[in-house]
């Protein structure tokens, strides 16, 4: 099985998700925990790696998908299209990867995170 390419440019490369430069960061939801279960991903360049971030988050929590973990890799943009017609299930080096904490509601009312 191949692993999705989201956002290949005309050139071959993965684009932002955001705007139409190279991503050299893919940000990906997992759950339940592990690589073989991903529910959402997106590519990001780094400029926008925190906005994808941010809102793949949002996204986890307002499914309710408590106890996955949001995993950002660093990838090749230009030999990623490459890696997922091979097959290669690992896109990337995935250097953080933290857990999906549901919302909590602070005393005045708004939203930590």
């Amino acid at each position: 099985m191949s692993a999705p390419v989201p956002n290949v440019t005309p050139s071959g490369a993965a684009a932002c998700s955001a705007c139409p430069r190279a991503a050299f960061f893919q940000a990906r939801i997992e759950w339940p925990p592990g690589a073989e279960h991903i529910r959402r991903r997106a590519n990001a360049c780094a400029s926008h790696l925190v906005d994808v971030i941010e809102t793949l988050r949002a996204w986890a929590q307002g499914s309710q998908l408590a106890g996955g973990w949001l995993t950002v890799l660093a990838i090749d943009p230009y030999a990623l299209p490459r890696a997922a017609a091979l097959g290669v299930a690992e896109p990337g080096f995935a250097f953080h990867s933290a857990p999906i904490t549901p919302l909590s509601i602070s005393r005045s009312g708004m939203a930590a995170r």
